[in-house]
């Protein structure tokens, strides 16, 4: 293929201005180098550029949606978000911040470092800590940038928690999954929520000591945050998790990993208003 110096004087195909394009000799034939001039060309590639921008985003919400979709939020909560939460008085604006700042700061690479966050309302129920468990995972899952076939949160109850792995231990039950399969899935998620802590009371409390010192272990050891809500005071936690105070090893590495902060949402029930 021979270059040629020569230059023709042509009309852009698009704006009709005239420019000089230069002339390619390919198989002994001259051929124009671009049928267009410079500042249409410059055009066509800000469009094509803007359409592959708007077709990965696109593509993006459409992972994000899915996300959402499959992270476990409740139908419930599908639409709901930090724009949509309602001031339960008292501190709810308050914790509605904290919840918010945790979901903007959370980050978006090496987040194994991230703190822990624990909501609790001593009695109250219904003052907005689901509203804003489930906020916090919309809001983590809209900032995410990584792209993967899964979500990057797992929200979750305690109840489907417990319900899951004693599913497990029948095999008759149908079910495809594990004990080791969803402690495996729940410690390795870059973030985990966990809804409505001790909200059922459960008979063998030995069982609820095992399965959240597997949970709280695997993600400490891996240096990951988890996010729970509760209707109990620290001290009930602690109890609950651990029934006496030599066999607290799961609350002692949750308190070390909120950083010896639960935030408590003083506010009343949005139900009984």
């Amino acid at each position: 293929m021979n270059v040629s110096d020569a230059k023709k004087k042509i009309n852009c195909v698009d704006c009709g201005k005239e420019f000089e394009s230069l002339v390619i000799t390919l198989m002994n034939k001259p051929r124009i180098l671009s049928p267009y001039c410079f500042a249409c060309r410059d055009k066509r590639r800000e469009e094509y550029e803007k359409q592959e921008r708007e077709a990965i985003e696109k593509e993006r919400m459409t992972l994000r949606d899915s996300w959402i979709s499959t992270c476990g939020i409740p139908r419930r909560f599908a639409n709901q978000s930090f724009e949509t939460f309602e001031n339960r008085g008292d501190n709810t604006i308050k914790i509605k911040r904290v919840c918010e700042e945790y979901a903007e700061q959370f980050p978006l690479a090496r987040y194994q470092t991230y703190q822990s966050l624990g909501l609790f309302s001593k009695g109250i129920w219904g003052n907005g800590k689901s509203h804003l468990a489930c906020s916090i995972a919309r809001r983590v899952i809209e900032r995410w940038v990584v792209w993967s076939p899964n979500s990057p949160v797992i929200y979750i109850t305690e109840p489907l928690m417990f319900r899951r792995i004693r599913a497990t231990f029948n095999r008759s039950g149908g079910t495809q999954e594990t004990e080791n399969g969803i402690y495996s899935e729940l410690a390795n998620i870059p973030l985990l929520i966990v809804d409505d802590v001790g909200k059922e009371e459960v008979a063998d409390a030995r069982f609820v000591q095992r399965v959240w010192f597997n949970v709280i272990n695997e993600r400490y050891d891996n240096m990951l945050p988890i996010v729970i809500t509760a209707n109990l005071s620290p001290d009930e936690i602690a109890s609950h998790l651990g029934s006496s105070r030599n066999n607290e090893a799961a609350f002692d590495r949750l308190y070390e990993m909120v950083n010896g902060i639960f935030w408590e949402n003083t506010g009343g029930s949005y139900r009984r208003k």
